[in-house]
């Protein structure tokens, strides 16, 4: 876990190196779930293709953790803001636009848009 400590700024500014390991990650798993779909259920092919979609994952975040990213989920990144709360990045948002507190998580997302504007969350605002 990285204990890095984003401004909005230089986190925005890693998202296209995060979207490009994500979306070659995503474009593997996908290849390798339809192939597992096909394969007869219980399989030796089955259970390699298992593995080998895990290690997509895993490889997935050792990268993003190389990258100080928190990696949540799947293809879900968290930057911690120091402040209370992580800006949050899922797959296929073109931007950092999104926040949440440490104790709500993924389902207490906000846009970043209900903001001052700063890229801070205005109940944490002074």
């Amino acid at each position: 876990m990285s204990g890095k400590i984003f401004s909005y700024d230089e986190a925005r500014a890693l998202i296209p190196q995060v979207r490009e390991v994500t979306r070659d990650a995503n474009e593997r798993m996908r290849a390798l779930t339809a192939d597992a779909s096909q394969a007869p259920r219980g399989s030796t092919r089955a259970r390699k293709l298992k593995e080998w979609i895990d290690t997509v994952v895993r490889h997935w975040a050792e990268r993003i953790e190389a990258l100080d990213g928190l990696p949540k989920g799947v293809w879900t990144v968290d930057f911690d803001s120091g402040e209370g709360f992580f800006y949050c990045w899922s797959f296929d948002e073109e931007d950092l636009s999104y926040f949440h507190l440490y104790e709500e998580g993924f389902p207490g997302r906000k846009p970043l848009s209900e903001s001052a504007g700063n890229g801070q969350p205005p109940m944490l605002l002074n």
